[in-house]
């Protein structure tokens, strides 16, 4: 059964800790937006049955395995030579996704699925539409972008419930090669983060997306317990949450260990502050206050 909400509910059970769930954005302000789907229709092609149907019956497919209804996905190709490939919710129901000729033509079907469950990803859990937590100017707010992207990369995974064609998407991604001029040595790959000089500088922090290395692991991490959309319910919560902690300890490394670090340090100087007020407040450092 093709249901919306229980594609929120999956969503909901396997989304990052990090990937804070937010309040939606007023349904007015998101259906605003239909200017992004017209200029769609005015400058690329609509995916559908009759102009490109390998894209149609791919993105029907990996709306099924993901229980998001197909009439409430609207997507798009357009010419370009960059690999992207994006989501916009232009509704509470409905999103717009939008993939380049470049992406198209890199990726072989599972890969391509991959990517469209990666951003169906984004639309199951709400992320465009939610404007808590998330701000372009400050560090916190692209530290939740960046774990709202490992959390899609899940959905991605579970959209096609095969590890090896995800990482293949993902190293396409970072090379922009075809087959024929990469071969698929996941172990290698991931081995580059031993070149590292400074690991622990961790990357720019305006970034809204984590390292490709980093989306690999944090996979790895995650298929290790689970194998498809029909394991998800049985999965314990302290499974999900040693999953989640591996991640997290990986982003401490190799991302923004020292953002990190900081908002530990103002945390704590806020908890000594309140500390300091309720001191004085009581007159005394009291039994009950320590």
């Amino acid at each position: 059964m093709v249901d919306l909400e229980q594609a929120r509910t999956l969503g909901m059970k396997v989304r990052l800790t990090e990937d804070k769930v937010a309040t939606r954005r007023e349904s007015f302000k998101i259906e605003g937006r239909s200017e992004h789907r017209d200029s769609m229709l005015r400058h690329g092609v609509l995916i559908s049955e009759a102009m490109t149907p390998d894209l149609e019956r791919n993105i029907s497919e990996v709306c099924g395995r993901l229980f998001v209804p197909r009439s409430a996905v609207t997507a798009f190709v357009y010419s370009s030579a960059e690999v992207q490939a994006d989501c916009l919710i232009d509704s509470m129901d409905s999103c717009v996704l939008r993939f380049t000729s470049g992406l198209v033509n890199l990726m072989d079907e599972a890969e391509f699925r991959f990517v469209a469950s990666h951003e169906l990803g984004h639309f199951i859990l709400g992320h465009d539409s939610c404007g808590q937590f998330v701000s372009g100017s400050s560090a916190e707010g692209f530290m939740i972008q960046r774990s709202r992207e490992l959390s899609a990369d899940r959905i991605g995974y579970l959209g096609i419930e095969n590890l090896d064609e995800a990482l293949r998407a993902i190293m396409k991604t970072a090379s922009g090669l075809t087959s024929e001029h990469l071969r698929f040595d996941v172990s290698m790959f991931l081995s580059q983060k031993e070149l590292l000089t400074k690991p622990s500088s961790g990357e720019h922090k305006n970034s809204t997306h984590p390292s490709m290395l980093i989306r690999c692991r944090a996979l790895i991490w995650f298929s290790m317990n689970i194998k498809s959309a029909g394991c998800v319910a049985n999965l314990s919560d302290s499974s999900l949450d040693d999953i989640n902690y591996r991640v997290t300890r990986d982003l401490e490394r190799f991302v923004d260990g020292r953002i990190r670090l900081e908002r530990n340090e103002v945390e704590n100087d806020i908890f000594i502050w309140k500390l300091c007020l309720l001191i004085i407040a009581e007159g005394s450092f009291s039994k009950d206050l320590q």
